[in-house]
């Protein structure tokens, strides 16, 4: 029964990716309207993107008014620039936590009075059920996950010098994103379990290193160089990560102690694929910054507006949630 899953989720996924790779969001005829964007930090790679790609789509709407923040990683800081762009005449915001343990205080403390675009970092199901004037915009981390074991699965077949100790299995080493963050889970559950439950392709694997280190690239490399110190990594034959800034804190971490482990990240940003052409590192999976930009600015608009929500937008909501897919990096 959980291979049959497995397998039936993973082809409605990949399908998924193949049919919405293309830009489903109408460029033209956005409506007249004021909103905002607070993002949680810009040092992350994947929300530079994000940023970018909202300021520069703000940008070519003329009948768009954009108030646009960064809260460098400052929850009172986001709270307060939500009160000033409220007070300026938004009407809709697109929000990425800075703590998405904080994200039902923030749906009580703002749901009466404006629109709510959740951005990445998701304020729980519970609170967003809450609000009507709630929706959260944010890539596919099931796909994701399932991506990026495919990944690992593909090339250590094609590798069988990869698996050092001739055991047949995967020994390997997780970067896990912040604690309780839901996209984070998804990644590292469908990851995990399709390197050994994908049906035929399957391979038995060992969880030898674990451990969160927020998405960040500096964490990630404190915590790689904690793990080459202990000799059980010498076991460690393959290192995933849940976005590409830890898996480029790995990388250095690796490098800096001259040693060649696999690594497969995750979002396809800029540094990463220049990363896997030098071979710092092996793979990663494209998390679609672009068009979750623009879809997460169409959403707000159409909601200041006082317009149909997905006016403009082809991808399927369900519960007030939108999720562009991921897609596979040749």
């Amino acid at each position: 029964m959980k291979l049959t899953y497995l397998w039936l989720l993973t082809s409605a996924v990949l399908l998924g990716a193949c049919s919405n790779s293309m830009d489903q969001v109408q460029m033209s005829d956005y409506p007249q309207s004021t909103v905002g964007l607070t993002i949680s930090n810009t040092q992350n790679t994947f929300f530079k993107a994000f940023y970018d790609a909202y300021e520069t789509e703000v940008a070519a709407q003329s009948s768009v008014t954009a108030f646009l923040d960064n809260a460098n990683n400052d929850q009172e800081a986001q709270n307060q620039q939500i009160e000033t762009m409220i007070s300026k005449g938004a009407k809709a915001l697109v929000v990425n936590l800075v703590d998405v343990n904080q994200g039902e205080v923030v749906i009580q403390r703002y749901c009466d009075k404006v629109s709510l675009v959740f951005f990445n970092r998701s304020p729980g199901d519970k609170a967003l059920a809450k609000c009507q004037n709630a929706y959260f915009v944010d890539g596919d981390a099931t796909q994701a996950g399932i991506l990026q074991g495919l990944k690992v699965l593909d090339l250590w077949k094609k590798n069988p010098s990869w698996d050092k100790n001739q055991d047949g299995k995967i020994q390997f080493a997780m970067l896990e994103g912040l604690v309780g963050h839901a996209g984070a889970q998804a990644r590292t559950k469908w990851s995990m379990s399709t390197m050994e439950n994908y049906p035929t392709l399957g391979v038995p694997t060992e969880l030898v290193f674990h451990e969160h280190a927020m998405f960040n690239k500096d964490v990630a490399k404190g915590v790689v160089g904690q793990w080459i110190l202990n000799p059980e990594f010498a076991r460690v034959e393959v290192v995933l990560a849940n976005n590409d800034a830890m898996a480029l804190g790995a990388a250095e971490a690796l490098s800096e102690k001259q040693i060649n482990v696999p690594l497969f990240g995750i979002d396809a940003t800029s540094e990463a694929l220049e990363a896997v052409k030098s071979g710092r590192m092996t793979a990663t999976v494209l998390n679609d910054a672009k068009n979750q930009a623009k879809v997460a600015l169409r959403l707000a608009s159409n909601l200041a507006a006082e317009t149909d929500p997905l006016n403009g937008i082809d991808y399927r909501m369900e519960h007030r949630i939108i999720q562009v897919p991921y897609q596979e990096v040749q």
